[in-house]
C-alpha cells in the first residue's frame, strides 16, 4: 500500500541499523509513503542508508542537537501533509495501519501514537496519564502509583472508533498533522529529549488540535516506557519535568525545587543505611539526584 501524503521522519544518531531495520520494517509491513526524511544527528559514523522503495532524503548536522531538536528539524523538512515522526529502534508488525491513519485524516487530530509493546512482549505506555500534581511527582514513584489508580484507561468514544483522546502522546512513533505542528511552532528547542513531546501535546490541545492513541494498532518499541539512557536521562527528565511544571504551575516554582531536595536528601540516608548491610549500588545515584536539586539537574 503507498501513502503518498504522508512522510516518515525520524532521526539516527550512532544507531543507523537500528533505523534502516526500523525502515525496512515499514515497508515489509505497512508500505510505502512519499518521502523518507533521516536526520543523522552528528553520528561518529556517518549514516549510509540502502535503497528502499520510497524516496529518502538524508540531512546530516554539523553538531548534536538531541532528540528535541533533531526531530524538530526532520518534521520542518516535510513537504507532506501528514508525518510519521518515528524513533529509530520502533519496528512495525502487520496490521491495520491505514485503517488508523485513515480515522487519523478525516479526525479533529493532530498528534496521534500508536499502543506499544516492548520486545518481550509488555505492553508499554504510549501516551501520558493527565498531568500530574506537582507534589505527586516530587513525592516519588510510590505516590505516584498510588495516584495512578484513579485514572482509567483511555478508550475511544464510539465502539466504531480506535483513536483515544489522550492529555499528552508520546513520539515514539507519531502521527503528525504539519499544519497544525506549524501552527504551535513546532517543539520546545528548550528541551533535550525528555517532556519535550507531553510539552508539545499540551500546546497542541490548548490550540484546540485532538491528541490521541490509536489502540487499533502496535508496535515493538525497544525504548518505550523511556526506561533507556541511564543517569543521564533521568537528569533530562527531572529538569525537564520542573521546566514543564513551573510554566503549567507557576506556584510551584516555590515548593517543588525544596521538596524534591527533601526527598532526594532522604533517599540518600536510606541507602546509606542500606549500604552499610550489604553491596548496593543505588547510593550513588542517589547522591547524585541530591547534587542535581540543587544545580538544576543540569
Amino acid at each position: 500500500m503507498r501513502f503518498d501524503d504522508l512522510t516518515i521522519a525520524t532521526t539516527a544518531h550512532n544507531n543507523a541499523k537500528m533505523c534502516v531495520e526500523m525502515l525496512r520494517s515499514f515497508e515489509t509491513s505497512v508500505g510505502q509513503v512519499s518521502e523518507i526524511v533521516v536526520v543523522d544527528d552528528r553520528s561518529e559514523t556517518p549514516v549510509a542508508l540502502p535503497e528502499f522503495s520510497s524516496p529518502v532524503r538524508l540531512i546530516r548536522t554539523d553538531n548534536a542537537l538531541g532528540f528535541c531538536k533533531a526531530s524538530d528539524l526532520a518534521l520542518r523538512a516535510v513537504d507532506t501533509k501528514y508525518a510519521l515522526l518515528v524513533d529509530a529502534d520502533v519496528l512495525f508488525q502487520p496490521g491495520d495501519f491505514a485503517g488508523g491513519f485513515s480515522e487519523f485524516r478525516n479526525g479533529p487530530w493532530a498528534w496521534v501514537n500508536f499502543a506499544q509493546v516492548s520486545f518481550e512482549g509488555k505492553q508499554q505506555a504510549s501516551y501520558e496519564q493527565p498531568l500530574m500534581p506537582p507534589w505527586v511527582f516530587a513525592a516519588g514513584n510510590q505516590i505516584f502509583s498510588w495516584w495512578q489508580r484513579f485514572h482509567r484507561t483511555p478508550a475511544p468514544e464510539r465502539r466504531d472508533q480506535r483513536i483515544a483522546r489522550v492529555d499528552a502522546a508520546h513520539s515514539s512513533c507519531t502521527l503528525v498533522q504539519m499544519e497544525a505542528f506549524h501552527a504551535v511552532g513546532g517543539f520546545d528547542p528548550w528541551y533535550w529529549q525528555c517532556q519535550s513531546d507531553v510539552d508539545l501535546s499540551l500546546r497542541l490541545r490548548q490550540h484546540g488540535y485532538g491528541v490521541g492513541v490509536d489502540l487499533g494498532y502496535e508496535v515493538r518499541h525497544e525504548g518505550a516506557g523511556g526506561k533507556s539512557g541511564g543517569a543521564a536521562r533521568v537528569r533530562d527528565l527531572y529538569r525537564s519535568r520542573i521546566h514543564l511544571y513551573e510554566n503549567a504551575y507557576p506556584a510551584s516554582r516555590f515548593y517543588l525545587r525544596p521538596l524534591l531536595f527533601l526527598r532526594h536528601l532522604a533517599e540518600v540516608v536510606w541507602f546509606g543505611i542500606v549500604r552499610l548491610f550489604g553491596r548496593d549500588d543505588r547510593l550513588a545515584m542517589r547522591v547524585d539526584m541530591l547534587k542535581g536539586a540543587l544545580h538544576r539537574y543540569d
